[in-house]
């Protein structure tokens, strides 16, 4: 018990002379402040300032991004919902409500070899030239969908589906 007592004396002791320094510190002018909270270190022989960091020398920017942009249609009009893909790039995307997609590619890429799907067509291979007008990618060809082509379908779709989604989660 005493030994507690005689540590709590000291800490308070300590904590008492320390204040006593602090109190005399707030009391000299802010230039005095400074002086005190500097270290004591042998002078220089000349005063040091801090030079500026050489500057790096530019890196050459990045190219930015090109944009392939197009529209699929039929002979009825444009397409909602047709699959275009870039296979050498592995992208796709789906055409929205006027049929128009659009991709980001690397800068200087040549032109893209694009395939277009859409259930109850035959798929369609275009190029795609960046900084082109918009490509128009036309579905001429009905295919007739039999009971095999008709679980193409539903994998189809499904795969659209999760298309839009992942679509929609980088939007976010």
């Amino acid at each position: 018990m005493k030994r507690y007592y005689y540590s709590c004396l000291f800490l308070l002791g300590a904590l008492a002379a320390g204040s006593g320094s602090a109190q005399a510190q707030a009391r000299q002018p802010r230039t005095k402040l400074l002086a005190a909270n500097v270290s004591h270190a042998a002078p220089a022989a000349f005063p040091v300032a801090a030079a500026p960091a050489p500057a790096a020398p530019a890196a050459p920017a990045a190219p930015a991004p090109v944009m392939l942009a197009g529209r699929v249609e039929t002979l009825a009009g444009a397409l909602a919902g047709a699959v275009v893909r870039l296979p050498r790039l592995d992208q796709s995307c789906v055409t929205d409500a006027q049929g128009n997609f659009s991709f980001t590619v690397p800068a200087g890429t040549g032109p893209e070899a694009a395939v277009a799907s859409y259930a109850g067509f035959a798929d369609v291979a275009a190029a795609l030239q960046p900084g082109a007008t918009l490509a128009v990618v036309q579905l001429l060809t009905p295919v007739n969908i039999s009971l095999t082509k008709q679980q193409q379908l539903k994998a189809y779709l499904k795969t659209a589906r999760h298309e839009v989604r992942h679509d929609l989660r980088q939007i976010k």
